[in-house]
């Protein structure tokens, strides 16, 4: 084993020093608003760590139990976790802290970030659009075919506003697509309204909604937003919305808004190839994030899952 893996150490959430843990997150090139310790702390069923140094570099470990057996696992709403280098710019050499994660659990189905390198992984799709230029320069890299359907929502007499209604969002979500995503309970709605209140305390959330010219809604988006990202967290279209290309507007409009910003619109990863070419119609690039999965448990315990 190298001097950097031994370096790194497990620490239980009560072991952690929150106030470093955050700098760290805060200020790691590939941080990321989901490996805040409030973020953990509500969305987790359980989290620990691995720590490298002084939290020169961190890892949260999401984790849960069952059968008597502690795995990880990526909870809703978190799209990606993994290494965060409070000094390291460009790809982060990973094994070290796996090699570590493997110690403490041997069954595992967790999303790293996109400055992971591991070799076991499986890359999946994510979306990035840079908001530093100008509105004009960025709708420049629009597909023609989103000019087109952004030229029929604007004939429909579509507006696009600003809310704080983000529990009306939350459940039409819930109701227009839970079905979609049986893992995601109940349970797991209430926390991440939870999440949104204390986002909002933090002015760190933004509701975008579009609507009629009867003051129908038609699409509405939760967005969380820190100092590098706006992430598109939660977004939903009702039919009459989709016919009306609404969904289309409102993700223009928000760059309309966010133009000439230093930051960058997270659409969220999508392996659904019609959620992806929606994305990709803005110009957007593909920054794919490894998914990790192993499994080390013995007979018959390997059939876990």
């Amino acid at each position: 084993m190298n001097k950097a893996a031994e370096d790194i150490r497990f620490l239980h959430r009560h072991e952690i020093d929150l106030e470093k843990w955050d700098y760290c997150i805060l200020h790691a090139p590939n941080g990321l608003v989901y490996a805040r310790s409030f973020y953990l702390d509500t969305m987790a069923d359980k989290w620990s760590a691995l720590i490298q140094g002084d939290y020169e570099a961190v890892m949260p470990l999401t984790w849960n139990r069952k059968y008597g057996i502690s795995y990880l696992y990526q909870p809703p709403f978190m799209a990606q976790l993994g290494i965060f280098d409070l000094n390291k710019k460009g790809p982060i050499d990973a094994e070290n802290f796996i090699h570590q994660a493997k110690k403490h659990f041997k069954f595992c189905e967790i999303h790293l970030n996109a400055a992971n390198e591991v070799s076991e992984s499986v890359p999946h799709a994510n979306f990035i659009l840079a908001l530093e230029k100008s509105y004009s320069d960025i709708r420049g890299g629009y597909k023609k075919r989103l000019l087109e359907n952004l030229s029929e929502a604007k004939s429909h007499d579509l507006h696009y506003s600003k809310s704080d209604d983000f529990s009306t969002t939350v459940s039409l979500y819930e109701k227009t697509y839970g079905s979609r995503f049986p893992q995601v309970k109940k349970r797991h709605y209430l926390k991440f309204l939870s999440l949104c209140r204390e986002l909002v305390d933090r002015n760190m959330l933004l509701v975008r909604q579009v609507k009629d010219g009867s003051g129908q809604l038609l699409s509405s988006n939760i967005f969380f937003k820190d100092h590098q990202r706006i992430y598109n967290i939660m977004s939903v279209t009702l039919t009459v919305g989709r016919d009306k290309r609404s969904h289309f507007l409102l993700i223009d409009q928000l760059i309309q808004e966010f133009a000439a910003h230093p930051l960058l619109l997270d659409f969220e990863g999508s392996e659904l190839p019609a959620i992806a070419e929606f994305y990709r119609k803005f110009g957007s690039k593909d920054c794919p994030f490894p998914f990790l999965r192993y499994n080390l448990l013995p007979f018959p315990f390997n059939l876990f899952k």
